[in-house]
């Protein structure tokens, strides 16, 4: 009987070692579970920022192994011209092959010189808008994308004047010695009158006192718009100073 006792005690204390180190384990399972928590919380925007880092230096490792050409460039290139055919020049790396293009197709080529410098000649246009850019290609026929785009009108007409006052054979009389000149032009020009510049207004209209003698005068009006078409209008009127 005392040994079954004995035996029931020693068994008990088992049970009771075995609870603890069983409890000891889970809690050393839940510390862990709870550190990798907050280690996540606390660890894991650097990870985040050392993560993309990496990535976006492969992507730029990836990107230099591609070989970027430089676009060539384009100069003293006209906004609007009455020349239906036009010189064009331009930079670009030496030895380049230098595509241009005008309203979609390309429509010819040259080879930039020792000093980057290349050359199109009686490059033909289209009577109105025109859109122009040009691409390069190097020694490994390698193509840069399109260069910037111009815009260039072709105009051959010449722009129209209409003076509102003074009418021409008309006789102005006033005390100032002056003769207020006004009218419009079709389109937006450099004016002159009687080769004095005269400013034109946002709405395409023009007005300049001119200083004049008893007597004739002649009044010329020149306009030349932006492509270069030049018209003028000459008006005769008679001056006479009241008193």
């Amino acid at each position: 009987m005392a040994t079954r006792r004995y035996r029931s005690k020693q068994y008990g204390m088992g049970e009771e070692e075995l609870s603890k180190k069983l409890i000891r384990t889970m809690l050393g399972i839940i510390g862990l579970v709870v550190f990798v928590i907050l280690a996540l919380f606390v660890f894991a925007p650097t990870f985040g920022s050392a993560f993309g880092l990496l990535s976006k230096n492969r992507n730029d490792t990836e990107e230099a192994v591609k070989v970027r050409i430089r676009p060539p460039t384009l100069t003293n290139v006209p906004t609007a011209t009455k020349e239906t055919k036009i010189n064009l020049a331009g930079y670009a790396n030496e030895g380049e092959i230098i595509k241009l293009f005008v309203n979609g197709p390309e429509v010819a080529q040259t080879t930039t010189g020792a000093d980057g410098i290349f050359n199109f000649i009686s490059i033909e246009l289209i009577k109105g808008r025109n859109t122009i850019f040009a691409k390069a290609v190097n020694t490994k026929n390698e193509e840069s994308d399109a260069g910037e785009t111009f815009s260039i009108v072709l105009d051959t007409e010449a722009p129209k004047i209409e003076v509102n006052s003074p009418k021409d054979d008309s006789t102005v009389k006033n005390l100032d010695k002056r003769i207020t000149i006004t009218g419009t032009v079709n389109e937006k020009a450099t004016l002159k009158i009687n080769d004095r510049m005269v400013i034109q207004k946002p709405d395409l209209s023009f007005e300049y006192v001119l200083g004049v003698k008893p007597g004739d005068v002649e009044i010329k009006i020149e306009a030349t718009d932006e492509a270069g078409n030049r018209n003028e209008e000459i008006i005769h009127v008679k001056y006479q100073e009241t008193s």
